[in-house]
């Protein structure tokens, strides 16, 4: 019979009896076909390729527009080729948080670079890279609309204007707006659309172009009631704004929105998770898209923890970095994407290192194994014994590599009988070597069990597809079992 639901998304409910379902380094894709084999598949998620690395400092930014690509490691600022090679372009403000990029466009030839509550303009016609010092400790977020740069000074809770089309003029005493609409401060901004998001602690504005002297001014809309835990969680994709919130009653809860209602994506599991993390508010959001699929990536590097929102799917899975000699995930290293020159490319979070991103690449930065898991639902019947005469995974077989790691990939499966909170040795079965596509990954004689969690990984560098699993049930009669249709 089916194993129903074992293909699916991470909901680490409050009752460990209720679910514990995990997925790890998959992402689920439902069949659009009437006459598919199954509901819906886990597809891995993409791995990388080193293209260029510096030594020293860990990747922070990173941005591309116009058939450039730009790149903040560390302390400096680098433009990257279309091989992917890194050459300085000068050098920012050192720290350790996130920077910002935005362009101007054709019209004014120019990116606004935020580094360490500094800000800094690079002229693309000449590669010069300036500090901007009517901005010295007002910018601690960048962004760009309709000709002018903006930037946000969370200390102050202000935003400050440039001149149209010229990020190297900034009036600071004239052309600048404190929030006023709700007393808590602003700590972040993103554009969606043409509108301005200000993100407050609990609430938020939007602002717009009204055409006046200071061009901005709050829209008609009226306060948002949710603000932003995270500030640097926001990021936006496929014309939706996304971040981790906050609001005057709780926090917890990652929102969207496509115009002015955000609206809850995050499940009660999630929010029980982020609630229970030592801290959120250095979550780091951001988005891309790729076969088909909009994700929405939010890693908490002190929680060690990476989720994705699949916005096709409405699904959220966990992402992370195996560290083999800890025998445990981080969260996932890759961070800080651009699509550049047809490539999905992105820094490394660590290490000075520019990878390529693809679904095509099955390791992980350092060349480690990209470990995946899922772990199903817990199965039970009423609290009586449950028989497992044989458990089967069905795959795509026969995708091993030609020779070395993964020429015959492996598959592992442990179990629990107690929902979850303990569990046996792994057990190993092959997944087919290249071109044995009618191979059946089968276990057999599985014990019994009144609450057991079956639970698969995988980590060789094929592309391990899941559409399904079947178990074979057996009735205890006397002291034999009878079997139950496969």
């Amino acid at each position: 019979m089916e194993y129903k639901g074992f293909v699916g998304g991470s909901f680490p409910a409050q009752a460990v009896t209720l679910d514990q379902e995990r997925t790890v380094n998959w992402y689920e894709e439902r069949s659009e076909s009437q006459g598919a084999t199954s509901r819906s598949a886990l597809y891995p998620t993409p791995g990388v390729t080193e293209l260029d690395s510096v030594t020293g400092s860990p990747g922070r930014g990173h941005f591309s527009m116009g058939g450039r690509e730009f790149a903040v490691v560390g302390g400096t600022l680098y433009e990257v080729s279309s091989a992917g090679a890194y050459t300085s372009r000068g050098s920012i403000t050192l720290n350790s948080t996130p920077v910002t990029f935005s362009s101007n466009g054709d019209g004014g030839g120019e990116l606004f670079i935020t580094s360490g509550g500094n800000g800094f303009i690079f002229t693309l016609a000449t590669n010069v890279l300036a500090s901007v010092a009517a901005l010295s400790g007002k910018a601690d977020v960048g962004a760009h609309l309709d000709g002018f740069f903006l930037a946000l000074d969370r200390s102050t809770s202000t935003l400050y204007v440039s001149e149209l089309l010229d990020g190297t003029t900034w009036n600071t005493g004239t052309m600048f707006a404190q929030r006023s609409a709700a007393p808590d401060p602003w700590v972040s901004m993103k554009i969606l659309g043409r509108y301005i998001w200000l993100l407050g602690e609990q609430t938020s504005e939007v602002w717009y172009n009204a055409g006046g002297a200071f061009p901005f001014e709050l829209h008609p809309s009226g306060l948002i009631p949710y603000g932003c835990s995270a500030p640097e969680s926001p990021a936006v994709g496929d014309a939706a704004l996304y971040w981790l919130a906050g609001s005057g009653i709780g926090s917890g809860y990652v929102m969207r929105t496509t115009g002015f209602t955000p609206e809850v994506i995050s499940h009660a599991p999630l929010e029980l998770a982020l609630r229970k993390y030592a801290t959120t508010s250095d979550g780091f959001g951001e988005c891309y898209s790729e076969d088909g699929h909009t994700f929405y990536v939010l890693s908490l590097p002190v929680a060690g923890i990476t989720w994705a929102f699949d916005a096709r799917s409405g699904k959220w899975a966990e992402r992370g970095t195996w560290i083999a000699e800890r025998g445990g995930y981080t969260s996932w290293r890759p961070r800080y994407h651009a699509f550049a020159f047809g490539q999905h490319r992105i820094l490394d979070s660590v290490t000075g290192s520019l990878y390529r991103l693809g679904t095509d690449l099955g390791l992980d930065v350092d060349s480690r194994p990209i470990r995946r898991l899922r772990s199903g639902p817990g199965l039970q019947s009423e609290g009586r014994r449950i028989y497992y005469t044989a458990f089967e995974l069905d795959l795509d077989p026969g995708l091993g590599a030609v020779t070395g790691q993964g020429s015959d990939p492996q598959v592992g499966l442990r179990y629990s009988n107690d929902g979850g909170r303990t569990w046996g040795p792994e057990i190993f079965r092959s997944a087919g070597a290249i071109g044995e596509y009618g191979k059946r990954v089968r276990w057999e004689r599985m014990g019994q069990s009144r609450r057991r969690v079956f639970e698969v990984t995988v980590s060789d560098p094929v592309p391990y597809r899941l559409t399904a699993a079947y178990l074979r049930i057996g009735q205890p009669v006397g002291n034999q079992a009878q079997q139950g249709a496969a």
